[in-house]
């Protein structure tokens, strides 16, 4: 047997275990990721999901508070604006 042809026989056996390594991973992986989401659909079937009446009783919270933040910062907008503005003319 010429050394290519041993080289070849060689590279083949290397590959052909590559390729089993990788398929037992894949497959490892696989059954990880089944079981994940498997897990995950307990986990949401035990969650204690809010009513209509809380959901948007949560939701006016959230939009009233927003706007109070909205406005809080326009206010501040407004006077630093004004000081920025006015102040420096006065120091002179």
């Amino acid at each position: 047997m010429s050394p290519w042809t041993i080289a070849g026989l060689v590279l083949a056996l290397v590959a052909a275990a590559a390729l089993v390594v990788w398929r037992e991973r894949v497959k490892v992986g696989v059954r990880a990721s089944v079981v994940f989401v498997g897990e995950v659909t307990g986990e949401v079937q035990k969650v204690t999901w809010p009513d209509r009446q809380q959901l948007k009783n949560a939701t006016l919270v959230i939009l009233a508070f927003v706007a109070l933040v909205a406005l809080l910062i326009g206010v501040l907008d407004i006077v630093l604006q004004w000081l920025v503005v006015t102040l420096p003319g006065r120091v002179a």
